[in-house]
């Protein structure tokens, strides 16, 4: 079950995430910045959540060993040292207009190139031994994790020539001998479904969003045959999305709301597909369900909820929308703060509302960003000349002036 990772305070404050990398290779990778990389081969290969409970097990192997030198990510006095943010990764909706995916923020295959750590085979090896007694210590079985080396041993086979990132690992059949000899635990029985919070997570609909990422239809209609009764109808609505009938996914999504009432992932794909067709109105009162429905559960959603919730209201353009949709974006200043399109939103919404002081602040953390530090101040100091900048802006405004 997933709350074998997360528990309620760790789900607010992840302190591992999980980035997905469109790409067809079956690579996981770290690099110390607590981000797990995982290819979307890798996930479309998958068969069961215990795979990539394993998978993220070696790699915060990596992480937990010193193999990266890095800030320790990791708390030693929390016991559930596996949290890997599993929940924002799997959740069944549409991407949204910021190409996100609950969180899990979907980048080009040449970052890898850019990011890839590589290590050593007594590295590797360390990182299984670790991962199969972080499985155990879970009570979980590493069958999932056999089944993948055996997955991965059969690819490179097939593209022996291809530079594959496992050609750097120990052969698989040597990783199978250490986990059979090490694994407490070898239940056959693997999980497609986990439920976390009373939402159930189904990993053919996390393989079909992936799919549809990628806009593989060819993938879509292969899938379309092992379909699951109760997927059917996400599939529809995916596969009438990429087809740009959108009135169709919407009917479809929906049925799939009404089928999942309490599941807030149901709402914010109802809320994405309205913003597509700009219907802002109906957009923003489905991105508000979701945060209620998170709410309820006690769960903190993903900021881009928040965020495609502050864009909805300010496409509406009445001012109230306005003040609201503001009051959303300053609440994610500290999470969104190194983001130039979030400050952007900012500026445009202050400048709408006339609030002078904040647009500047705005325009100096744009600056900031694009390091023209000279400029960045030019405006943080027209900012403060104005009386009634508010707190928040006027102490923003001041960190950049002082920069050195």
């Amino acid at each position: 079950m997933i709350n074998n990772f997360t528990n309620n305070e760790t789900s607010k404050n992840s302190l591992i995430k999980p980035l997905i990398i469109l790409d067809n290779s079956m690579n996981a990778f770290v690099t110390g910045n607590n981000y797990i990389y995982i290819h979307s081969g890798l996930l479309e290969n998958i068969d069961s959540y215990e795979e990539l409970e394993g998978i993220i097990a070696h790699e915060i192997g990596h992480l937990k060993l010193g193999h990266v030198e890095s800030r320790k990510i990791l708390s030693k006095k929390n016991s559930n040292f596996i949290n890997f943010g599993i929940f924002a990764l799997l959740g069944a909706s549409l991407a949204g207009s910021n190409n996100s995916l609950n969180g899990s923020i979907l980048i080009g295959a040449d970052y890898f190139q850019k990011k890839k750590y590589k290590y050593n085979r007594n590295q590797e090896l360390e990182a299984d031994i670790y991962s199969i007694k972080a499985l155990n210590k879970l009570k979980k079985s590493s069958i999932g994790l056999n089944n993948f080396f055996k997955k991965v041993e059969q690819r490179n086979k097939l593209f022996a020539s291809k530079d594959n990132y496992y050609a750097s690992h120990p052969s698989s059949e040597n990783r199978i001998e250490i986990i059979n000899s090490l694994s407490h635990f070898k239940n056959s029985n693997l999980n497609t479904v986990i439920s976390y919070q009373n939402i159930e997570l189904d990993l053919q609909k996390l393989k079909i969003k992936l799919i549809a990422h990628l806009n593989d239809k060819i993938k879509l209609n292969f899938i379309k045959k092992d379909l699951k009764e109760e997927n059917k109808t996400f599939y529809s609505s995916i596969y009438s999305y990429l087809n740009h009938d959108f009135k169709s996914s919407i009917e479809y999504a929906t049925k799939l709301q009404e089928q999942n009432k309490e599941n807030p992932f149901a709402n914010e794909m109802l809320g994405n597909l309205y913003f597509i067709i700009g219907n802002f109105k109906k957009a923003a009162i489905n991105y508000n369900l979701s945060l209620k429905k998170f709410d309820k559960l006690n769960i903190s959603p993903p900021e881009d909820i928040k965020l495609s919730f502050a864009k909805s209201l300010m496409e509406i353009k009445s001012k109230k929308s306005l003040i609201k949709s503001l009051k959303i974006l300053e609440q994610l200043i500290p999470i969104k703060s190194n983001s130039l399109y979030f400050w952007k939103l900012i500026g445009t919404a202050t400048s709408k509302l006339g609030y002078k002081s904040a647009s500047m602040v705005a325009i100096a953390e744009e600056k900031l960003l694009k390091k023209k530090y000279d400029k960045a101040k030019f405006f943080a100091s027209k900012a403060l000349k104005y009386k009634n900048i508010k707190t928040l802006y006027k102490i923003r405004a001041l960190d950049i002036i002082n920069i050195k």
